[in-house]
């Protein structure tokens, strides 16, 4: 009886330190249970679930306990070798199975029991990551939901604002006057003179054809055009003749040419003059092929109308809120549609002035990337070699979002 005590004691105290070693270890996982910030993927729900070998061990030990409480009582009722483990004269059958199976089955219990808590236990766990995973869920729909709805709201608001910038571009256009005269005409003779407006974009057409002028007078002095020379042209068209007087005090040759074509233009001889076709005969060696007073400036009709367009574009191509490159370009296809090919070409002239040098530079790419003058027919302007070359660097211009050609007839 002695040994059977003593390895009961044992049994019992085994079983006792290694649910205290659960214990323990489970209070360590709960310290360190993840929050909401940190939600269980599939491989930790698997991990809270699944069974430890600790646990299947004692599973096992309980079913042999149990297996074993029923032979027990056949097993130690036998003759013994050792009268420690002779149990035939305990008593009564009744108490002796009795006696013999109980520690048995109370062992059994114990670890069941224990499991059963344990895994009740990491059902808790589960059932609580389960819920603050949900509950990240939701909030990430419905941050998702708000974020959708402000980035909408900011869509709208940019197009209404995209909008309204268009219909002053085309307010400005429309806005644009020269007023200018012409003569009449009587049996194919030119007689009185009168009154004459330009409106609208046919004032770009006029314009085109006075840069153009400027440009042959300059370069036949200058022999040819290049970035100075050019510059030079641009300030007689968009500031006017006595600004350019100014500015160019030194400019003799240039000056009396300028005097004497606006003289001529403005008061033609009609004795010698006596058809249109003469006039423009008579105009054919500077192309004086427009009805109002040469030279005389262009900055208060260009100079809002490009700021605007500048603003314009670059409110769409540096937005912050329509961030993608083929989104931007469908507004700006919209806007580019607006411009007509003088338009065009007098934006291009405009850049290569310096001016407009902001259009296209090594901060901005509104012509290479964003294809503003993508309709510019180059044919059509001035034949220059300063021109054609500075044409064959925007279209040799190494770009990083732009597929297609850098101008449309290409």
């Amino acid at each position: 009886m002695t040994t059977y005590i003593i390895v009961n004691s044992l049994v019992i105290f085994i079983v006792f330190i290694l649910l205290l070693y659960l214990f323990f270890n489970q209070m360590k996982l709960n310290g360190n249970m993840p929050t909401s910030s940190s939600i269980p993927d599939r491989d930790k729900l698997n991990q809270i679930t699944s069974l430890g070998w600790i646990v299947k061990v004692l599973l096992l030990f309980a079913f042999c306990s149990i297996a074993l409480s029923f032979i027990s009582p056949f097993l130690l009722t036998r003759p013994a070798i050792n009268t420690d483990f002779d149990f035939s004269k305990t008593g009564q059958i009744g108490d002796t199975i009795s006696g013999l199976m109980n520690p048995f089955i109370a062992i059994a219990g114990v670890f069941v029991t224990g499991i059963a808590f344990y895994i009740q236990y990491k059902a808790n766990i589960l059932q609580r990551e389960l819920f603050i995973q949900e509950q990240s869920e939701n909030k990430q729909q419905l941050q998702q939901q708000i974020d959708n709805q402000n980035r909408q709201t900011k869509i709208q608001q940019f197009e209404s604002q995209f909008y309204e910038m268009l219909k002053l571009h085309r307010d400005n256009i429309n806005e644009m006057k020269i007023t200018g005269y012409d003569f009449e005409e009587d049996d194919s003779l030119l007689k009185n003179k009168f009154t004459k407006i330009t409106e609208g974009r046919k004032c770009f057409v006029t314009m085109k054809t006075e840069l153009e002028c400027v440009m042959s007078i300059i370069s036949k002095q200058e022999r040819k055009l290049n970035k100075e020379t050019f510059k030079k042209c641009y300030e007689l068209f968009f500031l006017g003749f006595d600004e350019f007087k100014k500015a160019h005090p030194d400019e003799t040759d240039i000056i009396s040419i300028i005097v004497s074509a606006r003289n001529q233009h403005e008061k033609p001889d009609l004795s010698i003059i006596k058809s249109n076709q003469d006039r423009k005969t008579y105009q054919s060696d500077l192309k004086l092929f427009f009805n109002y007073k040469p030279f005389s400036g262009h900055m208060s009709r260009l100079g809002h109308y490009f700021r605007h367009l500048y603003l314009t574009v670059k409110s769409i191509a540096n937005s912050e809120v329509v961030t993608d490159y083929e989104e931007r370009m469908k507004y700006l296809r919209i806007l580019r549609a607006q411009l007509s090919h003088h338009e065009q070409i007098l934006l291009f002239y405009n850049w290569l002035s310096g001016f407009g040098d902001n259009w296209e530079n090594d901060k901005n790419s509104f012509f290479t990337e964003y294809c503003m003058i993508h309709n510019l027919w180059y044919h059509n302007l001035f034949e220059d070699q300063f021109i054609n070359e500075k044409v064959n660097y925007l279209r040799t211009k190494e770009v990083e979002q732009r597929k297609g050609k850098m101008f449309e007839i290409d």
